[in-house]
Parts: structure tokens; sequence; C-alpha cells
């Protein structure tokens, strides 16, 4: 057993093993994986204090949870089965849900690749609340707005709504965690304007999240100081395709109506002819998803180019 200490949250953790079914041939299904419950009789639910029970899979290389709340104590030599395409869906998506019976009803186990453990321990308790709708996690990894709403209200109840409106924000989260520190790592953790670092970095949209064709993928990315960031979502700053900086001539027009150009000369002539790209050409804005983020933030045409 290990105590993990988060903030906000304490965690309790129980991690065994993953290995593939005993029992022998045609006593369990060839393509079941388990942890095999052992030195633990029982578990203690503290207030307060999030129990996680999971397993570690050498095999495949994720974890794998099980909900505690359901297995608060054990019988005669006890075991959690998973299934082998559960854990190979975790490992190409980096996250899978199944649902497992239990005697109390239906379970969902969730397994997450390491990349996503801290996200887990901090937010996974929402995933084994989902119940009937925790087959949509592995869909609802890499959805679109249209395709949350339709989740959302295609529910048969308000309470089926409540749970899946919950389910899309967490899985949002998850996208999130993801993105920002792969577009973070690909920019060295610093701003692609300024170079400022100060961990005051943040991972950009180039296409905004709301937009259907918005990914969370490093080629949508872009790594902006606070300063820089606000700049670049209130369409001051642009990207052009060829990784050019512009600055947009209507929106300085409104400031300098609104009184509220000041600083903006320096602000001007501290902007670099071209952003910083990432090293690998893999990982730098792609030229579509720079044209189609001008537009969608009302830039002239000439600059969209």
């Amino acid at each position: 057993m290990r105590v993990i200490g988060l903030r906000p949250t304490d965690c309790i953790l129980f991690l065994w093993t993953i290995t593939s079914g005993g029992g022998g041939e045609g006593v369990r299904p060839a393509d079941e994986r388990r942890i095999q419950i052992t030195n633990v009789s029982r578990l203690r639910l503290e207030p307060g204090v999030r129990t996680l029970l999971g397993g570690w899979s050498q095999e495949h290389n994720v974890y794998a949870f099980w909900d505690a709340r359901r297995h608060t104590s054990f019988g005669r030599s006890p075991s959690l089965q998973v299934a082998n395409e559960t854990l190979e869906t975790a490992v190409e998506i980096g996250i899978a849900t199944q649902l497992r019976p239990t005697a109390g009803g239906q379970e969902v186990v969730v397994v997450v690749s390491p990349s996503s453990l801290l996200w887990y321990l901090e937010n996974g308790a929402a995933l084994q609340n989902a119940e009937g709708d925790a087959p949509a996690v592995v869909t609802l990894a890499d959805a679109t707005p249209e395709e949350e709403r339709e989740f959302i209200d295609s529910a048969a109840t308000e309470d089926q709504s409540a749970r899946r409106y919950d389910l899309v924000e967490t899985m949002r989260a998850y996208r999130d965690a993801k993105f920002r520190p792969a577009v973070l790592q690909a920019y060295s953790y610093k701003c692609a304007v300024c170079d400022v670092d100060l961990s005051l970095v943040d991972a950009a949209h180039i296409v905004p999240v709301s937009h259907p064709e918005s990914a969370d993928e490093v080629t949508n990315g872009v790594a902006l100081c606070s300063l820089h960031h606000g700049a670049f979502d209130s369409a001051l700053i642009g990207i052009q395709s060829d990784y050019r900086l512009v600055v947009n001539p209507a929106r300085v027009s409104r400031l300098r109506d609104l009184q509220l150009a000041s600083g903006l000369p320096g602000f001007q002539a501290r902007l670099p002819e071209s952003i910083r790209v990432p090293a690998s050409i893999e990982a730098r804005p792609s030229p579509k998803n720079l044209r189609l983020g001008l537009e969608l933030r009302r830039w002239p045409s000439t600059f969209v180019a």
C-alpha cells in the first residue's frame, strides 16, 4: 500500500500486478487479465480521502482501476478482472473503460496510460460514476463539440443528461491534460513569440475549441505567455500560415477608439517577424489550422494567406 498526497485530494492507493487469468484452460476466458488481491481483507473508505484499487500491466504498460466502493471486503482468494481488449484500447488512445458485473450492479473499470495517471488520480472518480454511459469514454476522448452535444441531448432522462454532461466535462479536461504538456514540451516550455518561460506559458488552441474542426493535437497548438495568449485569442496578433506574426489593424483601430491603446507602440516593436517553431516538423502548427484560426477570429481576408 502507498499513500499519495495530492492537492486538493488525498488518495490511498492499493496496487497489484495484472496477470493473465488463472484457473486453467476452459475455466477463465483466454483474453481475461486480473489482479489477485493479497494481504488485504477489506478496504476502509475514509471521508475526504479517495481510495483507489488498481493494477499495473507490465504486458501493456497501462494501469487499470476498479471501483473501490464496490470492494470494501474480500472473500477467499479474491481476484478482479479486466478484458485484454480494454487494456489494448488504452494502449492505443490513452484511456478506456469497461463495464463489469458485480453483486452490487455494474462496475466501471478504467484503464489509463502512465502519462494520464496523475490526471486519473485527481479527476477519475467521475468516470466510475458514469454507469452505463462509461463505454462512450473512448468516443469522447476525441469528440467534436457537435458529437458531445448529441451525446448529451440523446439522454433518456434528466438524470442521465446530467451524468452525461459531467462525463463530457471530464473528458474535455482529459483532452486538455494531454494537449497542454505536449504543446509546452514541443516549444521547450517557452513562449513562441517572446521566449519567456517563468511558468507563465500556456498552450493556446489555434482553431478554437468550440469549432468542429478543432483538435487537441500539437499541430493545433502554440505555446504562448499570458500576454501573447490574450493578444492571440482577442485577434490583436495573428500567426499566418508561414509562421509570420501580424498585427490586426481593425483591432488596433478599435482599441484606439476606446482609448485602450496605451503601450501599443512598444508592444508592437517587441514582436518578432515570425514565431519560433518546434524543431520537430511534425509538431509545428498546421498551415491549414493557422488559416482557419485567422478566419474564425474574423481577420481581414488579406491576412489569411
